[in-house]
């Protein structure tokens, strides 16, 4: 009833930002929203992926394009919601110039990516040719969506954020990478360009070597064949371990704590909505024992943990659960 109320207040835009940017368990239609729209991604996953096995590519080419007409209209649709919408996000220094967060939420990553999910597709309309007539190496920028399901993933959400917050870390790192790969990439071409002209006959050539190795990939396909080469080439093999571990420890690390961080949220959100309950309450009602055996087994879980995490009394964590029953 409290939701419903607070939604009647809200002005259809606010309730659509609501809907596509912060849905939550307690507002029903937002759900709704995110699982059809994280629904309607996946197919169309699935059906690039199954389109790009010949015997399936040719017949469904008519079902293609079908496809690709309803998606470019709905993916449109999407994202002019998100620009309108965007009007109302809150914002760190307060702006509240509605042109501005339209701005900002056009030029953010998620934006772009929600402008290339029909973009490319609606190239087909625009400019009908041969260059497009093969619909599946299209289909092909679909991949593109895959990304929008970070919106309604916790764990990609997760690494956008430590992304986000070690982006100045994670670039010095892909410079060292970077200076690293020079470095191996020309010893490499002073000790085997004269053994080995055709792999290793310039640095950019050496460049491939030099990456598998110092990434610890080793694809095995480019070799050292001379004394010197497999020395040096032993160097970077070690020097690659590191190299190749720094970035992944800075994404669990930061992973790790992330967690910890929104368990720790989770944990002050169930205690503020649970102490403004029993203010609701005001435990007017008395408790009687026999309720507490009407209890399904998850809400006999749910008084448990509301007793040892929150320090409430039997008859208060009772009194909460049955009233969020209803």
């Amino acid at each position: 009833m409290a939701g419903s109320s607070i939604s009647k207040a809200q002005t259809p835009r606010q309730r659509w930002f609501t809907y596509l940017n912060a849905p939550s368990v307690d507002n029903k239609p937002s759900v709704a929203i995110s699982i059809f729209i994280a629904t309607i991604i996946v197919l169309n996953i699935l059906e690039v992926i199954i389109g790009s096995i010949p015997e399936y590519g040719f017949r469904m080419r008519a079902w293609y394009w079908l496809s690709s007409q309803v998606l470019v209209v709905f993916f449109a649709i999407e994202y002019l919601l998100r620009v309108w919408v965007a009007a109302d996000t809150p914002h760190e220094k307060k702006c509240n110039s509605v042109w501005r967060k339209r701005r900002e939420y056009i030029l953010s990553p998620m934006g772009l990516v929600d402008l290339f999910s029909f973009l490319p597709f609606a190239l087909i309309f625009v400019l009908p040719s041969s260059e497009f007539s093969d619909l599946r190496i299209l289909k092909l920028f679909a991949m593109a969506r895959l990304l929008k399901l970070t919106r309604y993933s916790t764990s990609l959400t997760i690494l956008l954020r430590v992304y986000q917050e070690n982006k100045q870390i994670l670039l010095a790192a892909l410079f060292i990478i970077m200076a690293l790969t020079f470095v191996a990439a020309a010893g490499a071409y002073l000790f085997e360009h004269k053994a080995q002209p055709e792999v290793f006959g310039s640095i950019p050539a050496a460049m491939w070597w030099a990456l598998v190795t110092l990434t610890t990939v080793g694809y095995g396909d480019v070799t050292p064949i001379t004394l010197g080469g497999k020395i040096f080439g032993s160097v970077v093999i070690v020097c690659g371990v590191g190299v190749a571990a720094m970035p992944a420890g800075i994404f669990a690390s930061s992973f790790v704590q992330l967690i910890k961080e929104q368990e720790r949220q989770r944990r002050r959100d169930r205690r503020e909505k649970g102490t403004s309950v029993l203010e609701k309450l005001k435990m007017k009602e008395p408790y009687h024992p026999q309720l507490h055996l009407e209890l399904t087994r998850s809400e006999q879980l749910e008084v448990d943990y509301l007793m040892k995490e929150m320090d409430l009394t039997l008859d208060q964590a009772v009194g909460v659960v049955i009233h969020f029953r209803h």
